[in-house]
């Protein structure tokens, strides 16, 4: 059968890790023909990663980026924006910084050393979220295991989440998402994803380990997840000491999964005030190929 005659190439990644087959598996699109929504929907369906990203130049060290899920278009993601900038330092197109315009506004990310470092555009945000006993219940836990210091909360940056931390490790192990007792819930919240996290050195330390469940963006669980991150700074903010907000956190994912991966969470701050949050990270190319563009509907 003839191949047909508009194709897309694809670039394969994994993002917030320094190995192959750990962190989020990542598709980048570069300066692909013109394509409609819908297309680009069914590419992120066929290929069935957290995330799709199609990025068009847009001027210097410029591009436009549109960020797929395999069910819906995202204003902001982190590991999408952490894994084509150094993408696009691989294919030689920028060096050194890169400005991605999504959803949210224009994304700075700055390369150094094989770490790529985003800026958002915002400020982390509080937003509605349901009762603290029926998150704890949706996810299988109860009040007793809670941080002692911090209840479930709404934060965003661009894409909402409920942020719930736990008392312990072994806490985090058993949680999991009873998705018909979450949907009875989602009526009173604004942040229908979910992003716990649990302390690794201490109820105010730097280290934390998280697993994200989100069903609203159609991903069961991610390994890896920077916008739920960087709106877990405004979060662990109301525990942080003057110090330790300056130093920010680092956020283990998915290693209940069996693809461990790394984000750092650094505020961006004017005095003590929070007007951004940096979000930094490694990425490693496991593959490339080529893509069939779906044809339009109707």
């Amino acid at each position: 059968m003839r191949p047909p005659d508009e194709t897309l190439q694809v670039l394969l990644y994994d993002v917030f890790t320094d190995r192959p087959f750990a962190g989020n598996p990542l598709a980048v699109v570069i300066d692909p023909p013109a394509l409609l929504d819908g297309q680009m929907q069914r590419v992120a369906q066929e290929l069935n990663l957290s995330e799709t990203i199609f990025l068009t130049a847009d001027g210097d060290h410029s591009f436009r980026a549109r960020i797929f899920t395999p069910t819906t278009e995202l204003a902001f993601a982190g590991h999408p924006t952490v894994g084509a900038a150094l993408a696009l330092a691989d294919e030689g197109r920028i060096d050194g910084r890169v400005v991605l315009q999504e959803g949210v506004g224009p994304v700075e990310v700055t390369l150094d050393g094989g770490i790529a470092t985003l800026t958002t555009p915002r400020s982390p945000v509080a937003v509605a979220t349901a009762d603290p006993g029926e998150v704890m219940a949706a996810i299988g836990l109860d009040l007793g295991d809670l941080h002692p210091e911090l209840g479930p909360r709404g934060w965003s940056v661009g894409v909402p989440f409920t942020i719930v931390a736990l008392r312990d490790l072994s806490t985090l192990g058993r949680a999991g998402l009873d998705l018909a007792r979450w949907r009875q819930s989602l009526q009173y919240t604004d942040a229908p994803d979910l992003y716990l996290l649990a302390p690794l050195d201490g109820t105010r330390g730097e280290r934390w380990r998280a697993r994200m469940f989100g069903p609203h963006v159609g991903v069961a669980e991610d390994p890896a997840t920077g916008a739920a991150a960087a709106a877990a700074c405004g979060y662990l903010a109301g525990v942080a000491g003057n110090g330790r907000l300056a130093d920010g956190w680092i956020i283990e994912q998915g290693v209940e999964m069996g693809r461990p991966s790394e984000i750092t969470v650094t505020p961006a701050l004017r005095g003590s005030e929070i007007v951004g949050v940096r979000i930094g990270g490694r990425a490693v190319r496991v593959g490339t190929g080529t893509l069939a563009i779906p044809p339009t509907e109707g």
